[in-house]
């Protein structure tokens, strides 16, 4: 018997359509297909986002090499333009993207003077290095240029044509069950895991601004389940030379954020938020899945609910496009300046040594081979989730290059773009409740990681 037979709201009959259907079918399966079918690779087994990644990259390299040039000093110069100079913006979009505060100002011009001076050889030897300007700009930027071209087109296939809220449907009792959430926070934390974690960040806080979250759950729902995206993982396991177990990484990956979600919803800070909603909110009804209806067929309505406000194909190149534009223009050369900055302070100055010092003990005590290199790693992701790869892609050990991965996806609170976001968004979040969360991630990851990695994977 359907769900509409006993008693459910009937579904709007356009999106029982057989145009609707295909809508939300096709799309769905191609996303699923791109970001989570297994193929083989050069080596071993991988997904066909990476292959794209990796063709794209022995391919075009010189071309993306420039590309990045080019984005950054764009980049750098309209952000100027608009945001102090006499340039007045034409549309919302050159708002958004070219108009902004002092330190994202700042950020983009560094982001493109160090771009410049190390593609053209000009700048000092702690920016043409290879640990510094020849790991970010030779490397990581360029691959983040032709994961975001990718990901601008093919993480909507998965986002808004319905798989994400068929899959949420089908985990809703679940998380109420395991982590205290409302169904609708599988959603959300999905709309992370196949989109991007500040996606997901923000979503959650429209959901609060709605009244659908407690700020409790809402702070639950954003620093537990904006996880790092499949895309952005492969880069990370590239990064640092784990292509080749790509399938064996995520799954640590989702065990150990299986675990923190079990934790952290139960113990401080986050215990200590209040479980009000917003005040002026009223619509505290979780109505994922309605009286009578079974996962599936919740997820189907909800699925083909989306199916039919989701873009045509004119729309969603022009999204698409868009997307890609916010990102190469607005993080990238943010990235590289962030990213810049932390590897000169890695290399050449002590910092990040003296902070790192307690854990050498711990880890050597755990039996980490280059415990030392691999210290600062479990320090410096808080600044941005990069860091950690670039700091342990030279280290000679599999499994330590293994931990050091993990918590580059793992620790989660990053300053460069979740923290900002969740520091921003008035959930009764500050930056000493963001601290402690990374710090307890920390220490959760890393035992489970080195364990995984010494028994399982290698």
């Amino acid at each position: 018997m359907s769900g509409a037979g006993r008693g459910n709201p009937a579904a709007d009959p356009a999106d029982r359509s057989t145009g609707n259907w295909l809508k939300f079918v096709i799309p769905s399966a191609l996303g699923a297909a791109l970001f989570l079918l297994p193929v083989p690779g050069a080596e071993t087994w991988t997904i066909p986002f990476g292959v794209m990644i990796d063709w794209l990259n022995a391919n075009f390299a010189a071309l993306l090499r420039w590309t990045l040039v080019a984005v950054t000093v764009t980049s750098g110069l309209l952000t100027l333009w608009y945001s102090y100079g006499p340039g007045t913006p034409r549309t919302p979009l050159m708002i958004q993207y070219f108009r902004t505060g002092p330190v994202w100002v700042l950020l983009r011009c560094l982001g493109a003077v160090f771009t410049v001076l190390y593609t053209t050889g000009a700048g000092p030897e702690w920016i043409t290095s290879g640990a510094t300007g020849g790991t970010v700009v030779g490397s990581l930027m360029v691959n983040l240029l032709a994961l975001f071209a990718l990901a601008s087109f093919g993480l909507p296939l998965l986002s808004d044509y319905g798989f994400m809220e068929f899959v949420g449907a089908l985990l809703s009792r679940a998380f109420r069950v395991l982590f205290q959430l409302p169904g609708r926070s599988a959603i959300d934390g999905l709309a992370s895991w196949l989109g991007a974690a500040p996606l997901g960040v923000m979503l959650t806080v429209q959901q609060y601004d709605k009244g659908v979250y407690t700020t409790r759950e809402a702070a639950t729902v954003a620093t537990t389940f904006s996880i790092v995206s499949i895309p952005f993982c492969y880069v990370i396991a590239s990064l640092v030379g784990l292509a080749d177990v790509f399938f064996a990484f995520y799954g640590c990956v989702f065990a150990i954020g299986f675990v923190c979600a079990l934790i952290l919803p139960r113990i401080p800070p986050l215990t200590w938020l209040p479980t009000d909603y917003k005040p002026g909110t009223s619509n505290h009804v979780d109505d994922t899945v309605h009286e009578g209806e079974s996962l599936v067929q919740a997820g189907t309505r909800l699925g083909l609910a989306r199916a039919r406000t989701a873009p045509n194909f004119p729309d969603f190149i022009k999204s698409g496009f868009e997307n890609l534009v916010f990102m190469w223009f607005s993080l990238v050369p943010a990235t590289v300046a962030i990213a810049m900055m932390a590897l000169v302070t890695v290399e050449y100055t002590p910092v990040f040594q003296w902070l790192s010092m307690p854990f050498v003990p711990i880890l050597e005590w755990a039996g980490v081979d280059e415990a030392r290199a691999a210290a600062p790693s479990l320090v410096v992701g808080f600044a941005d989730m990069y860091l950690p790869a670039l700091i342990g892609k030279s280290i000679e050990s599999q499994e330590t290059r293994f931990l050091v991965a993990i918590l580059s996806v793992s620790q989660l609170i990053y300053m460069s773009e979740v923290g900002a976001i969740l520091l921003r968004a008035n959930l009764g979040l500050n930056i000493g409740h963001l601290a402690m969360i990374f710090v307890i991630r920390t220490i959760i990851a890393t035992p489970l990681a080195i364990i995984l990695a010494k028994y399982v994977v290698f």
